[in-house]
């Protein structure tokens, strides 16, 4: 066995013992919530498949599907890089920063449509490089009946077949743009908001900072001056889009970042271009650079990984970027300590939450996060540290 595939094994078995650790202990969030209660579509169907396989896997059993597929995803994502970098090192670098993402360690351990949504897609890309362009197609087609975010795709396969001039490829990708618009919409509301920068945030925070830079950059660079494959292309076409639009509106980031973050391995190909092209002694900036940023990219998965201990550190523990998944679990618990098996939440996710730990709505009393006269008080609490506090009142009819 090479070094490489050493590496690759060490880091695939410690990447799966902490992502099947994270996924069982992590409570079940606001929008899995609301998608195993309330949604009718292949996300909530796997959910409830995993609860009903194995019910005593805590939260571990609505996300084993996600896992898999994080896995699948892993395996496409490999068989796509080795298209483009011969060398085992530049294959390794771009595996090790795919698998250590931040975007894709949240979409394995949630219970989202991002990692099937990126398997059909990695599929597709890896049928049509090989030249399978009708396995290719009918693929991607499956997209129209898993997610909103086919509406996005095929909008930039349409753009990529008017590049080429492909016919037959228009008329197929604006059959499936006209499908996929008639069945999602296109949503576009409200009053134009900028949310340029918080859209920026958000690529970094999927990317880690100094990533998404650097892979900014390389899109920018092949743009000028390079291939411009139809990964390239797709990538250009749904960052800038995602961007246009955040000029007026929010928009829903897993719905564009599974297209922009295939990408990578044009990334770390232009990277040791650029490397090995220079004499040794004008490598060594390129050498830091690549430590630094996988310090950074590094830092920012633990943090995210084992992000528990923060709840301790933060002096306004409510910022938390967990807190929606441990309150409602934790407020459970300190309900149910208190005697208190039905309840009315103000907001529906949070009720939803409840409603997965046994407790139910069906209530004369009102939990609220402001005291008031008659209340009883509820702490939710984590190793001894008073987190948050919250009442319980009576529903005045």
């Amino acid at each position: 066995m090479s070094k490489f595939r050493f590496f690759v094994s060490i880091l695939l078995f410690a990447h799966i013992i902490i992502l099947v650790w994270v996924a069982w202990g992590l409570p079940i969030g606001p929008s899995e919530a609301k998608l195993y209660f309330s949604d009718q579509n292949i996300v909530s169907l796997l959910m409830h498949e995993g609860k009903e396989l194995f019910p005593n896997l805590d939260f571990l059993n609505i996300r084993i599907p996600f896992l898999i597929i994080h896995f699948i995803n892993l395996t496409l994502f490999y068989n796509l890089s080795k298209i483009f970098l011969r060398d085992e090192v530049a294959l390794f670098t771009s595996f090790m920063i795919f698998l250590l993402l931040p975007g894709i360690v949240s979409s394995a351990v949630l219970a989202t449509s991002t990692g099937i949504t990126l398997a059909v897609y990695q599929g597709f890309l890896i049928l049509f490089l090989k030249k399978r362009k009708v396995e290719a197609y009918i693929l991607i087609s499956l997209l129209l009946f898993i997610d909103r975010s086919s509406v996005i795709l095929y909008f930039a396969l349409f753009t990529y077949a008017l590049w080429r001039r492909e016919v037959g490829a228009i008329a197929f990708s604006s059959i499936l743009l006209g499908a996929s618009v008639s069945i999602y919409g296109i949503e576009m509301h409200g009053k134009p908001v900028n949310y340029f920068a918080d859209t920026i945030g958000l690529y970094a925070a999927i990317f880690s900072p100094l990533i998404f830079l650097y892979f900014f950059y390389s899109i920018y660079r092949i743009l000028l001056k390079g291939d411009k494959n139809i990964i390239w292309h797709i990538s250009f076409t749904v960052l800038v889009l995602s961007l246009i639009i955040s000029l007026r509106q929010r928009i829903p980031i897993q719905d564009f970042a599974p297209f922009v973050i295939v990408a990578i391995p044009l990334m770390v190909k232009l990277f040791f271009n650029s490397f090995r092209v220079r004499l040794p002694q004008f490598r060594k900036k390129y050498f830091a650079m690549a430590i630094v940023v996988f310090s950074v990219l590094i830092i920012n998965t633990l943090a995210l990984l084992f992000h528990k201990p923060l709840f301790l550190i933060l002096k306004e523990p409510g910022r938390h970027f967990a807190a929606p998944f441990y309150y409602p679990y934790w407020c459970a618990l300190a309900l149910k300590e208190e005697g208190i098996f039905a309840i009315q939440v103000k907001k529906k996710e949070f009720q939803l939450q409840l409603k997965y730990y046994g407790i139910s709505s069906n209530s004369q009393y009102e939990l609220n996060s402001i005291s008031c006269q008659d209340c009883k008080k509820v702490s939710i609490r984590y190793k001894n540290r008073n987190l948050k506090s919250c009442y319980v009142s009576k529903i005045n009819n």
